[in-house]
């Protein structure tokens, strides 16, 4: 069991039951955060109900990761009433969160 399964004392979502997908890896943050409003805007029109991005995890020495710009674009998204929760997926090969969008 993981560290975040622990807290959350309950089985995390997979990856695969996201309805859609986006990978962020390698990019910067500027083109990421565009990308990711892309995908965003696709989901809210198509209604999907969740999302997964992935990004690169966390290294020693890497510099900043995608988690928090990424995490502070989904907390104005729950602030304006499109999510209803993001949860945290992190594995040693990829970072990434689930998002859940209320319909």
């Amino acid at each position: 069991m993981s560290f975040f399964e622990q807290i959350a004392g309950k089985a995390l979502p997979k990856v695969e039951e996201a309805e859609v997908k986006v990978d962020l890896s390698g990019m910067e943050k500027p083109e990421a955060l565009q990308k990711l409003n892309t995908v965003v805007t696709y989901c809210k029109r198509s209604s999907a109900a969740s999302l997964y991005v992935s990004f690169d995890p966390a290294r020693a020495g890497g510099g900043e990761t995608l988690f928090q710009p990424v995490a502070r674009y989904f907390k104005t998204e729950k602030f304006n009433g499109y999510v209803s929760h993001v949860i945290p997926l992190m594995t040693a090969e990829k970072g990434g969160l689930f998002v859940v969008f209320k319909l």
